[in-house]
């Protein structure tokens, strides 16, 4: 129940109890009579007070059980979200250790080719080399 109603619910509780003893008092009755209807009026009283409080009780257990049920489907969608943020990081893990696999393995072929090729070129030099070496002597 809102702060609003609460007000209103028991201003006019109040209200009613007050209007009803005044009603009572200035009723021209016997003392007998005036305190049967004063116990009537308390009565009413004290069963709306406790209707108020069943009312009260009620849309208490109500919100309860809807705070309770959406606390448990949050708690579901965290569980839910932190799963697919495992799952992707996961990926992305097992991604990025096979990019790295592929530069190593990229790295370590173009530096076989390269000593490949500085090796080639060595012996074209040795033999560029040589041949003038022989070109010289003869």
């Amino acid at each position: 129940m809102s702060k609003n109603n609460s007000g209103f619910f028991l201003g006019a509780l109040f209200g009613a109890a007050v209007a009803g003893v005044t009603a009572l008092l200035y009723a021209p009755k016997s003392g007998k009579e005036l305190r049967a209807d004063l116990q009537d009026e308390l009565d009413t009283l004290l069963e709306r007070a406790s209707d108020y409080s069943d009312y009260a009780v009620e849309r208490g257990v109500e919100m309860y059980d809807a705070a309770s049920e959406a606390t448990e489907d949050i708690k579901v969608n965290l569980k839910e979200s932190a799963q697919n943020f495992k799952s992707q990081m996961n990926d992305l893990s097992k991604e990025a250790s096979e990019e790295w696999t592929k530069v190593k393995d990229e790295l370590k072929n173009s530096k076989e080719v390269a000593e490949e090729e500085a090796e080639d070129l060595a012996e074209t030099v040795s033999e560029a080399v040589d041949n003038v070496t022989d070109e010289i002597k003869d």
